[in-house]
């Protein structure tokens, strides 16, 4: 094996494993994502960590059709609502200001008003960061006595008497609160005609404004902010382009007459980038599209199929959950312990790098989770218990009608998926014997496992069918049970679960 293509291979994947708006690996689009981001819609990007939202979204900065703003919330994750808007606001006017003063946009007078007016207003935001969300304002007014005028006369002839008593002037204190939040709401008209103003000063562009990680903004904020800044783009050449976790995200909460932030398919599009197991044919010709790509790239070309013996390269992917950051973060961990002894990578190695590394998944949860990581450390406790270590297996099964009636479960298993603790792998199936239900199906991570070797252990492997095409070993999966997992975390709060629904 070709020792210099590796390290070729391997630096490549090293320098490029992680991505930012100016560097990182190309985006592998068999869906054509990038032409769907780059309509002037609004749209929400969904991803587990390392699937791509940062790759697809910095890709929009590569055309000249539209001005692109990129906003890191991890940055703000620690700003109070409403001042992350005003931090979200300065940051974006400030990369306006400089993108007008690029040498692609020619000097105009529209241009140059535009500077004016973005300083203006970032100045405007540094005040008002510094000033209190609420204030009480004191108005004082002078007020005069009325003066008294009287006199006597007869007809029109007759003379007139008058005298006047002066009073003192009385002062009046009127006491009155501002609110920062209502400050900003009647701001947006101000806004709106603004962005509409810098499009001109753009050649009449569009400006995308990517709001990338946003489920690092704590969830009960989320729809608030997303629903002033879509508020803004309303009627205007701006358009959101939002990245983030689905069920780590809430988008949009329904009240009685009335609702707050962005609704799916009505303000703002959807695009899905995760790979779930229950398509594996797909997810293995994409892992095998991204590392060719890498090969390709690096100047490696190397033939990937030498790079695997067996079923490696399945085991791969299934250890990788369907995230391509996993997938080759993982190749990185078995290529230096295989690939550089001159041997093929073996489904052992990658069982064993998996293992290894699910500690950086577990400290996900504290990470991503807040409040949270408690209860679905919890729960993931309970569920591998009862999968692996009871039923000495990888694959269980949830039966829909149960998802409906324990709804904090269902919350934790949408998060735990999320997390890449549990993948997916037929989401509408039935048991053997059947029962009449209809089932999910799940898998706990590889990473899970105690060793790569595990005693007495059946493996269940996504796709996987008999000679009629029935797939049994799932449907003769262990089924969850949502009672018996209620009353064993009895002691935990698990209201602090809060649910998303944005689909």
């Amino acid at each position: 094996m070709d020792r210099e293509s590796i390290d070729k291979l391997t630096t490549y994947i090293e320098e490029n494993l992680r991505t930012t708006v100016n560097s990182g690996m190309s985006f592998i689009d068999p869906n054509n994502f990038k032409r769907k981001l780059s309509s002037k819609q609004n749209h929400v990007v969904f991803g587990r960590r390392g699937s791509g939202k940062s790759s697809l979204s910095s890709s929009l900065k590569k055309s000249k059709d539209h001005v692109f703003i990129y906003i890191n919330l991890e940055n703000f994750k620690d700003i109070s609502f409403p001042n992350i808007i005003l931090h979200v606001l300065k940051s974006g006017f400030s990369q306006l200001r400089k993108e007008l003063k690029r040498p692609f946009y020619k000097p105009s007078w529209s241009a140059y008003m535009s500077r004016k007016k973005l300083l203006k207003a970032i100045n405007t935001l540094e005040e008002d960061l510094e000033k209190p969300d609420n204030q009480t304002f004191e108005q004082r007014n002078k007020e005069a006595k009325a003066i008294e005028i009287g006199g006597e006369g007869k007809g029109a002839s007759s003379s007139v008497n008058a005298g006047a008593k002066s009073g003192k002037e009385k002062e009046l204190t009127t006491s009155f609160a501002k609110d920062k939040l209502e400050t900003l709401k009647l701001s947006i008209d101000k806004y709106q005609e603004f962005f509409d103003e810098l499009s001109e000063a753009f050649n009449n562009k569009p400006i995308y404004l990517v709001l990338d990680d946003m489920y690092f903004l704590k969830k009960d904020i989320q729809p608030c902010f997303i629903d002033y800044i879509h508020r803004l783009s309303k009627g205007t050449n701006l358009y959101i382009k939002v990245a983030t976790i689905k069920h780590r995200s809430l988008l949009y909460q329904q009240f009685e007459d009335s609702y707050i932030g962005t609704e799916i398919g009505h303000d703002i599009h959807d695009l899905d980038l995760d790979y779930t197991l229950d398509k594996f044919e797909d997810l293995k010709n994409f892992m095998k599209q991204l590392l060719t790509h890498a090969s390709s790239e690096s100047g490696a070309n190397l033939n990937i199929d030498d790079l695997f013996a067996g079923d490696s390269f399945s085991q791969l992917c299934l250890a990788s959950g369907g995230v391509p950051r996993d997938f080759l973060s993982l190749f990185l961990k078995v290529a230096s312990q295989c690939l550089v002894r001159d041997e093929k990578i073996n489904k052992v190695a990658v069982t064993d790098a998996t293992i290894a590394s699910i500690g950086n998944k577990m400290a996900s949860i504290a990470k991503d989770s807040d409040n949270e990581s408690e209860i679905l450390e919890a729960y993931l406790n309970e569920i591998k218990s009862f999968v692996y270590t009871r039923h000495r297996t990888n694959a269980f099964l949830v039966a829909k009608q149960d998802l409906e009636q324990y709804k904090q479960v269902r919350q934790a298993l949408k998060e735990l998926v999320d997390m890449r603790l549990l993948h997916i792998i037929d989401s509408n199936t039935s048991c053997a014997p059947s029962d009449g239900r209809r089932y999910e199906a799940y898998i706990i991570d590889v990473g899970l496992y105690e060793n790569s070797r595990p005693r007495s252990f059946n493996q269940v492997e996504p796709g996987i069918t008999d000679s009629q095409g029935r797939k049994d070993k799932i449907r003769s999966s262990p089924k969850l049970n949502f009672e018996q997992m209620q009353y064993n975390l009895q002691d935990k709060d698990l209201n602090n679960l809060c649910e998303t629904d944005n689909v």
